[in-house]
């Protein structure tokens, strides 16, 4: 299984994931992905779905999911290979200045095509105001990094993007990792396993294995991975070691977003129905499930300090961010072993694993759309290329495959509808209110605004 190598190689990748939750430094997110490469975006029971976040402060944004709508079958059979360019010349927007595989991707277009490939960095999250002034004053650019949480259906919705299904090569951009982008029957993002991040639960497996307690993998590999051994686990992990009287050792480090653990279980309020529509799903069993989870979640202390080296200094024992190797710190020398699993569901069956969405959008009114296609999809092999690389460098061959069929089986991750309270459930739940109450209190309420919401949509 795994040992050090993994801590000490793998921070990279994960770029300033260990440091934001939910979010990743621009486009290095190389912390996601599979061998036999994703194929499909699993949706859950309710065709597809969406929740509310709140992270371990109790501070509430929303997430979500979208219905595959046919999206599988997506194959114009355009290739990004092409010999010329009618304009090889590119405007991009990133958040911040390239990584040294975007570069390679930049420098190997203007190799290629003679063009020039204009780098604007408009800073975190900045992209749809620079398409806005870009679109106010006729100065647009082409292509922009976008991230998921904050952009998109929104930007869909606005018509900010334009669909990039003409040109769309699916042997750089994998079908599940686009379909967390599909609106209203179109894919709106390039993107791939690379580029997409997922939350596991990354933990020390020398902690389990010296309490004789069966390690998260042992009990994923049996389909034990339950909401009850993760609570289990995490409040035996919570103690004082030292006598003070004082928690020095956590079962869960605090870089966590707890709505993922709802999307997991397939537990949605209020979902994506793909059609670019919302449906309310509050009285769904998995929400059921998932609001009697963060009851006990609730009881247990969370309170575990820093940001990082968390599970090298035995801080804590798991923690759940994006990437594998989350919560893990090269520079802090240790003998101790670490491995991944999804995060937990109710019954133990195969989670549904909440991802940090970002790629490459295609802006609506492009000068240069085909010549932004092609530089889009040269970052996507880039990327595809530099990871399956790292990734053999990194994992042995069972954390491979567990890691790919984990990325089988996606939800991205949502934020905003304009006036839909997609996330008024979750302190509630977590302050001990019984579901069936939730139910009654709040079903109409979100019905009616998810009913105003579809109508402006129309």
């Amino acid at each position: 299984m795994r040992n050090r190598k993994l801590a000490s190689v793998m921070l990279s990748a994960v770029l300033c994931t260990s440091i934001f939750a939910g979010c990743g430094k621009e486009e290095g997110g190389e912390e996601a992905t599979p061998t036999p490469k994703p194929t499909q975006a699993t949706t859950p029971n309710q065709d597809g779905q969406d929740s509310g976040d709140q992270d371990d402060t109790g501070n509430q944004g929303d997430s979500g999911n979208q219905e595959n709508q046919g999206g599988n079958e997506t194959n114009t059979g355009w290739s990004y290979n092409v010999d010329t360019l009618a304009n090889p010349n590119v405007t991009i927007a990133l958040f911040w200045e390239p990584d040294a595989t975007v570069q390679s991707a930049i420098d190997a277009f203007e190799a290629k095509y003679g063009g020039k490939v204009t780098v604007n960095n408009v800073g975190w999250n900045g992209c749809t105001t620079a398409i806005q002034e870009g679109m106010a004053t006729g100065n647009l650019m082409d292509l922009v990094f976008t991230e998921g949480n904050m952009s998109f259906p929104g930007n869909a919705i606005d018509e900010l993007y334009q669909p990039i299904d003409t040109y769309l090569d699916l042997t750089v951009c994998d079908q599940a990792s686009v379909d967390a982008f599909l609106f209203q029957g179109n894919h709106y993002v390039y993107t791939n396993y690379a580029i997409t991040a997922p939350y596991l639960v990354i933990y020390n497996k020398t902690m389990f294995e010296e309490e004789g307690k069966e390690t998260p993998t042992e009990l994923y590999n049996k389909g034990q991975w339950t909401y009850d051994k993760f609570l289990e686990y995490m409040d035996y992990f919570t103690r004082d070691n030292d006598g003070d009287g004082e928690i020095d050792q956590w079962g869960l480090g605090p870089r966590y977003k707890v709505q993922n653990f709802g999307f997991a279980n397939d537990a949605m309020v209020v979902y994506e129905t793909g059609t670019g529509e919302l449906a309310v799903g509050i009285d769904s069993q998995e929400c059921i499930q998932w609001f009697d989870f963060l009851g006990r979640f609730e009881q247990i202390d969370r309170s575990c300090p820093g940001d990082s080296g968390f599970l090298e200094t035995r801080l804590c024992a798991m923690y759940s961010e994006a990437g594998p190797s989350a919560g893990l710190d090269s520079s802090i020398p240790t003998t101790d072993e670490f491995d991944f699993v999804p995060l937990p569901t109710y019954d133990g069956r195969q989670a549904t694993t909440p991802v940090w969405d970002n790629g490459y959008a295609l802006v609506n009114g492009a000068p240069n759309p085909e010549g932004a296609a092609v530089l889009a999809s040269m970052i996507c092999a880039a990327k595809m290329e530099n990871y399956d690389n790292d990734l053999k460098s990194k994992y042995d061959d069972e954390q491979i495959q567990r890691y790919y069929s984990i990325m089988e089986k996606i939800v991205p991750q949502r934020r905003d509808y304009s006036n839909v309270s997609n996330s008024i459930a979750d302190g509630e739940a977590m302050r001990g209110t019984p579901a069936q109450t939730l139910i009654e209190t709040y079903k109409s309420q979100l019905e009616s605004e998810v009913a105003a919401y579809n109508e402006k949509l129309k």
